[in-house]
């Protein structure tokens, strides 16, 4: 009798061991090759994003179909003004004073895989640097964004824009230091239209030389002109927004967001700037010598925070500890023949 229970045990360990198989080996992402699309699920979010530049949106990395599972709230601008953009994606690549192109409608080399995908735009006469981006998809609710840069020639204050686009009702929050000179307490505070600022873009810098690279001409290069209105500095390179008790937050490393920009709430049928309903990292701001590797990371993160500034403030210190070990520059090897 009692072997026989041995017998039946050692069974029903087998059957949960067999049946847990294909759950621990599910991919949380799907390439079509065909579509040039990923799908991805998390136990908070899905979507897909799509790659194919040919497609009605011209872009290059185009999400679409973002759902907050648990509430089943539409993220991404589906079928509104942004609806061509995207939720999220990688815009302008600039310097000083200039523009060079934007990485959202060249098209990259992909590498898909299991948890996402990486895509490598290699270097054009117009932008001599190439550029990879690795996304991840991490439970939850996490998008991952490894960025590298390998530049061929020398670019002062190169800068790489990242952009967010959100569905109709959500309002944007970011956080500014309580004093702008002294210590960087954050302060979340929200945006709205008010004169001063009417028509063009809020952005806050880290500090006065970020500032000045706003102001230095390059955003009135290129296919689209805008014009910045700088606010107070801020006080954690994050900026989000919310729509009843969800958030949607886009993050970065300090050292390397010299800028985060959010548009106002406003009219948003005849108001370009509230029509977008937009976040932006300004990325790097720094002098890129050719021949030289940098590396930087930002993290998107879409779940039920209800706006609250600790939880906000914990997940910013999550993504630190997560990122404090990558190396912030990389050595360029020379090619094997």
């Amino acid at each position: 009798m009692k072997q026989n229970k041995t017998i039946k045990g050692q069974i029903l360990l087998v059957l949960v061991l067999f049946t847990s198989i294909p759950c621990m080996s599910q991919s949380l992402c799907t390439w079509n090759p065909e579509k040039k699309e990923l799908a991805f699920s998390l136990s908070e979010i899905s979507g897909i994003l799509n790659c194919d530049i040919t497609a009605k949106h011209a872009k290059s990395h185009h999400f679409s179909n973002v759902i907050h599972k648990p509430t089943g709230m539409l993220v991404s601008p589906d079928g509104e003004r942004m609806a061509g953009a995207g939720m999220l994606n990688f815009f302008r690549v600039l310097v000083q004073g200039g523009y060079l192109t934007e990485l959202r409608v060249e098209d990259p080399v992909f590498e898909p895989s299991a948890d996402g995908l990486t895509m490598t735009w290699m270097p054009t006469i117009r932008r001599q640097a190439k550029v990879k981006v690795q996304f991840t998809f991490r439970e939850p609710n996490i998008i991952d964004m490894d960025i590298w840069v390998e530049t061929l020639t020398t670019y002062p204050a190169f800068e790489i824009l990242a952009s967010a686009y959100l569905s109709p009702g959500f309002e944007s929050g970011v956080y500014v230091a309580k004093e702008e000179f002294g210590a960087t307490d954050p302060e979340q505070i929200r945006i709205a239209d008010q004169p001063m600022i009417h028509g063009v873009w809020p952005f806050f810098p880290r500090d006065e030389a970020g500032a000045n690279l706003l102001t230095d001409g390059r955003h009135q290069n290129g296919r689209c002109f805008w014009r910045m209105a700088i606010g107070r500095r801020y006080g954690m390179p994050l900026a989000f927004f919310s729509k009843n008790s969800v958030d949607a937050i886009l993050m970065g490393r300090p050292e390397d967001v010299y800028a985060v920009g959010a548009t106002y709430k406003g009219d948003e049928i005849n108001d370009n700037v509230a029509g977008h309903r937009s976040l932006y990292l300004s990325l790097f701001g720094e002098d890129f010598k050719a021949g030289e590797g940098r590396r930087t990371q930002i993290r998107m993160v879409i779940g039920d925070f209800g706006s609250n500034p600790e939880k906000h403030k914990e997940l910013y210190q999550t993504f630190l500890r997560d990122v404090e070990w990558k190396p912030r520059s990389f050595t360029i090897n020379p090619v094997e023949k």
